[in-house]
């Protein structure tokens, strides 16, 4: 009887939970009501008389029943906890207040799914498993399997990564996108993009202008702070330069680069301030560099590259002193300021050319007048086709303060002297234009082809100077000569076109390069420390070429060289000797400090075999410190190197830094030394880039942080090697021309296929 009565009651449970709500069926169920009580004895007693039909507004209220029995705990299950379905690891439910019903989302695909446990369960969810295209490569790879790939830096081989989707090194590599290429912050939130971005990886999660903006600088201070200790670890002594620039803000902005050579004998360069100063006066420019530089630990300072401006030297000197104090300088400062080569040879060739040659002005009018109009454009390019001349470079139009500009319109308009000779004859407006002095005669071609034969040595000398991939000191002097011989050759020739222009450059080659107690030593001395040449290429070039007539002055100025590397020498090695001293025990005892004495006078005069051993070595010290004071001599009465292509100077100093300890020491801090500013001034050109016209509003901090990190992390990339890109328009002109053979191909074969099916059906293969 009380087995039917617990059956009869559970059924009557079951019957009142399916016509209750959540809530009602919670409270029904021993849950907990809004006042903290269980009341589900009462509920269930309530709903059961409802249920019985009885009338509610006749029932008399009787004693409200209370459950007086102790509240019996569940029993264990005893396979454990209930388990979830194994789907649910791959599925998350969303939230109610998102969705109408409940729904599930795929966590790799983010597919939804109702998920209602009466009406749809979770058939459809391991159903979604079994066809989930990421699910199934993430299985079949394995969280820890890696795929071959090849890395981002150039020169590098397969390397093994991990195929695990990662959302923070998905982040960290858009921002270093961002970053190199130059991108604004808006990209992220671009169309394109997120359709891009979607394509290749629906997982990620594509940040906010705001999120990359902050993902941006906490790189720079990432790498700032590696950068740091690679400059304690791997930088002994730095060469500077340094100078300014005006953005579209109307700010003025300072730019600092740091170039060395690191333990493992490589050029480094890196920006180590972009930053905004008040104004460009040599006591602002030098506060500013010596705040820069204690901010970043440096101390020890070889020299500071800048150009000519007079505020520079102000700046230099008062650099120069504050280093001083620190112990920082490179012998006593006397090669400190260093003048940079290519502004200087900016200034020889612009005195020359300060007086317009007539020759020059006519082709110069004479490419105005076909860049004035599209009409005149069109004509020009007729004439172009007439004349059978195949060069894709068109004409330029120069800059008159800038030579190179001219040499670049004269090395191209010559090109089409055949083509402006045809425009003369077919076009009157063309003749009319000059006036009665006339379009350029053949004598005006001939005297440009001149011209660019004598301005393309300055071209090509200054981009030796310029360059800042690779160390290029010990090649300025090579330049600097054949400069001096050629220019001497020219104001001899008094019949030459030449002849008045060389006097005008010479003299102010004179005024920076002539004289030793202007030029800096430095220069010298980098061609010293090429292997290959030595003091002796200097002697000969000095008695030879460049100062033949004057054998005295040629024998004095070798001399001078040779003392002044003498003193940087004996610097060097004073301060290579400290080092070593330190490096050795305060106090060596030869022999323990108490013996036991003997009795017998020969016991206590005989050498022990520890002392003779340590007298040697003593000996053997005094030996090798006489031979280093001949460490220079012996460099320089040595050999030279044999001259080859592959000849790479850094590496040849690795490989002898063991033979000349002192000396490769003084190499590393003098090649690693700039001849121009070029470093410095290539990072306006990024400014001008990162500060365009809509980032006017970017601050100075994040400018500030994107050039100097994209410095930092280009030599990751691709090694400081020069990029040989092909000229917009010709790569454009490539892919049209590809295409239109495609088509033109296509076009073809279709006609042909439909002339021979309409003529010969049948037979028409």
């Amino acid at each position: 009887m009380l087995c039917i009565c617990f059956k009869f009651k559970g059924k009557m449970n079951q019957e009142v939970n399916n016509i209750q709500s959540p809530s009602a069926r919670t409270v029904a169920s021993g849950g907990v009501n809004e006042q903290g009580e269980h009341s589900g004895a009462a509920a269930s007693t309530q709903t059961m008389n409802n249920e019985a039909g009885a009338a509610p507004s006749t029932q008399v209220a009787g004693p409200e029943l209370t459950n007086t029995q102790p509240l019996k705990k569940r029993k264990a299950n005893a396979n454990g906890p209930r388990q979830t379905a194994a789907c649910w690891e791959h599925f998350i439910r969303l939230p109610d207040s998102e969705v109408d019903k409940p729904t599930a989302a795929c966590k790799h695909c983010h597919q939804r799914y109702l998920c209602d446990p009466k009406t749809h369960g979770t058939k459809n969810l391991n159903t979604h498993i079994t066809k989930c295209l990421i699910l199934q490569c993430f299985l079949k790879n394995g969280p820890n399997q890696t795929i071959l790939s090849y890395p981002a830096v150039e020169g590098s081989s397969l390397v093994p990564v991990s195929s695990r989707f990662n959302q923070l090194a998905c982040r960290k590599s858009l921002a270093v996108y961002i970053v190199l290429d130059e991108k604004p912050f808006r990209t992220v939130e671009g169309e394109g993009f997120k359709h891009y971005s979607n394509t290749m990886q629906p997982l990620f999660i594509i940040p906010s202008r705001r999120t990359i903006a902050r993902d941006c600088f906490q790189l720079y201070l990432d790498e700032k702070l590696k950068l740091k200790a690679f400059f304690k670890s791997d930088c002994n002594r730095v060469a500077l330069t340094t100078d300014c620039w005006t953005s579209l803000q109307n700010l003025n902005y300072l730019t600092l680069t740091a170039h060395f050579v690191d333990n493992d004998w490589k050029y480094q360069k890196r920006i180590i301030s972009f930053a905004v100063i008040p104004n460009h006066k040599g006591e602002t420019v030098g506060r500013k560099i010596e705040e820069v530089l204690r901010d970043w630990g440096i101390r020890c300072v070889s020299s500071v590259t800048v150009d000519n401006a007079s505020a520079n030297d102000v700046a230099v000197t008062y650099l120069k002193k504050k280093i001083k104090t620190m112990n920082g300088l490179m012998g006593d400062g006397s090669y400190f300021h260093m003048r940079c080569c290519s502004h200087i040879l900016n200034l020889v060739v612009l005195d020359g050319l300060k007086e317009k040659h007539t020759s020059i002005t006519r082709v110069r009018d004479a490419v105005r007048f076909v860049k004035s109009s599209p009409q005149r454009a069109a004509k020009f390019k007729e004439c172009i086709e007439f004349a059978g001349i195949t060069s894709k470079k068109l004409v330029s139009l120069d800059v008159s303060t800038r030579w190179n500009a001219t040499l670049f319109m004269l090395s191209s308009a010559v090109k089409f002297q055949v083509a402006f000779e045809k425009l003369e004859d077919e076009d009157s407006s063309y003749r009319e234009y000059f006036g009665p002095a006339g379009p350029p005669t053949s004598d005006d071609w001939e005297n440009a082809r001149a011209f660019c034969v004598f301005l393309e040595m300055f071209y090509e000398a200054t981009k030796l100077f310029s360059t800042s991939q690779h160390v290029s000191i010990h090649t300025a002097f090579h330049q600097i000569s054949s400069i001096y011989v050629e220019l001497k050759r020219a104001t001899m020739d008094l019949n030459s076109i030449f002849a008045s222009v060389g006097m005008e450059m010479m003299a102010k080659y004179n005024k920076y390069w002539e004289n030793v107690a202007n030029m800096n030593n430095l220069l010298y001395f980098g061609t010293i420390f090429d292997p290959r040449y030595k003091l002796r290429y200097i002697e000969w070039v000095f008695n030879n070429e460049m100062y033949y007539d004057r054998p005295v002055f040629a024998k004095e100025l070798v001399k001078s060289i040779r003392e002044n590397l003498d003193k940087l020498y004996f610097w060097y090695k004073k301060a290579h000797d400290q080092t070593v001293n330190n490096a050795q025990p305060l106090a060596s005892c030869r022999e323990t400090i108490t013996h036991v004495e003997t009795n017998t006078a020969v016991a206590a005069r005989r050498p022990s075999g520890m002392a003779r051993a340590n007298a040697f070595d003593q000996h053997l010290e005094e030996q090798n410190s006489i031979d280093l004071q001949n460490e220079l001599d012996g460099y320089i009465n040595s050999k030279c190197v044999k001259r080859t292509d592959n000849f790479d100077i850094l590496v040849w100093w690795k490989n002898n830094s063991s033979q000349y300890p002192i000396l490769s020491t003084m190499a590393k801090d003098i090649l690693a030394i700039p001849v121009s500013t070029v470093a410095s001034e290539s990072a306006f050109s990024t400014g001008g880039r990162v500060i365009e016209t809509y980032r006017t509003s970017l601050k100075e901090e994040m400018a500030e942080a994107l050039i100097c990190t994209q410095n930092w992390l280009k030599p990751s990339f691709t090694y400081f090697k020069d990029l040989q890109l092909m000229e917009e328009t010709e790569l454009s002109e490539d892919i049209i021309a590809e295409f239109q053979k495609i088509s033109v191909g296509e076009g073809s074969a279709n006609a042909a296929a439909a002339g021979c099916s309409s003529s010969q059906p049948p037979g028409c293969v």
